[in-house]
């Protein structure tokens, strides 16, 4: 039902995504819809996103016009705007927690063209939790065959998503507080050395096969070995999703709450050492809460003196349904000798560039 006369409405049949073939790619299509005359200087797009059962604005979803048109945050009032485009487009709306919705538009060369978009909470049917696992030898990004699976992994992507277009639209730098420590077979630690590195969020490090451990880089010492624990951008990235299998295992707790867990490992046909582990989502946001990764073969890097190397992130919102690292822990055993090196990080400050991001 239109809102008015030079409006139209996007969205709204409730789904479920066991019936659905294709969770990351649920399509809402609707026949081409041609504004109204409006007086403007240029042709354009102007919407707003709303929760489709109560009629709220969903700020901070990410719109984007295909092809070419580009892709941007919504603001707090959920509206958006794309200027000087005309022609035929795909309109796709993402919404963390929400049934993602694409469909096909047309924007005339004459007129500003108006809709809202009513995106519905996705409703996913999990399994119980399962601990199986089996060897990795059909990797990549899961396919129709298991909907529960491929909806939540398409959450997963879109919290990485989110993360690239925040930096992308709100460039931030931070500060790690590091603490590194050494505890014997007794469990006595001895005394921390803590220090503070600062990045910037543009301080990308992608995955590529054979890098998870390698020379230090800035701001690391690069006199030293840098054992890469795995971050939220891997899971948005080609390389790692095409040499990485991943399985729902259904709900898991981790300090009282309740997550959804999506279990990863590598290959079998990588040689090099690599990530295995999990990540845990919100059950209800499908916000992204922990990482949990283990170093594999290593072995066969520079650090064959190492026995274990295991950690655990805990993320925070930077910006709305925006996860950031808030802390990490990471617990190093050798081979030679008793005791474990653990180290600590500890997210301080945040300070954007420019404008923070809308509350």
């Amino acid at each position: 039902m239109a809102d008015a006369t030079d409006s139209k409405s996007v969205g709204g049949n409730p789904m479920r995504v066991r019936l659905s073939p294709r969770a990351s790619a649920l399509m809402l299509f609707i026949p081409p819809v041609y504004a109204q005359l409006a007086t403007a200087q240029q042709p354009s797009l102007r919407g707003t996103v709303v929760n489709a059962e109560s009629g709220a604005p969903l700020g901070f979803s990410i719109v984007s016009l295909r092809p070419n048109a580009g892709r941007q945050f919504t603001d707090s009032a959920g509206i958006f705007a794309f200027a000087g485009v005309a022609g035929r487009y795909v309109l796709s709306v993402r919404q963390i927690g929400y049934t993602p919705l694409d469909t096909q538009i047309v924007v005339r060369g004459d007129s500003t063209t108006r809709v809202r978009v009513a995106l519905r909470h996705l409703a996913i049917e999990l399994p119980p939790v399962t601990v199986a696992g089996s060897q990795c030898i059909n990797p990549g990004r899961p396919d129709s065959s298991d909907p529960a699976l491929l909806a939540v992994f398409d959450q997963l992507e879109e919290n990485a998503r989110r993360f690239e277009l925040l930096v992308d639209s709100y460039p931030f730098r931070y500060e790690l507080e590091i603490s590194e420590r050494t505890v014997n077979q007794r469990g006595d630690s001895g005394r921390p050395f803590v220090r503070k590195l600062e990045f910037s969020s543009n301080d990308a490090h992608p995955y590529a096969v054979g890098s998870v451990v390698e020379p230090g880089y800035r701001p690391w010492d690069a006199r030293q070995l840098v054992i890469e624990t795995g971050n939220l951008a891997y899971f948005n990235n080609a390389s790692f999703v095409d040499n990485h299998c991943f399985r729902l295992a259904g709900r898991d707790t981790i300090a009282g709450a309740t997550l959804v867990r999506i279990d990863f490992e590598p290959s079998r046909g990588i040689l090099s050492a690599d990530l295995a582990g999990a990540a845990f989502l919100d059950s209800l946001t499908y916000e992204l809460r922990f990482i949990e990764t283990a170093l594999t073969h290593p072995e066969r890097t520079e650090l064959d003196h190492v026995r274990t190397m295991t950690a655990r992130t805990r993320f925070k919102q930077i910006a709305r349904g925006v996860p950031l690292q808030d802390s990490l822990s990471a617990v190093t055993t050798y081979r030679n000798r008793r005791g474990a090196h653990v180290e600590t990080q500890r997210t301080v400050g945040v300070r954007f560039r420019r404008q923070p991001p809308p509350p």
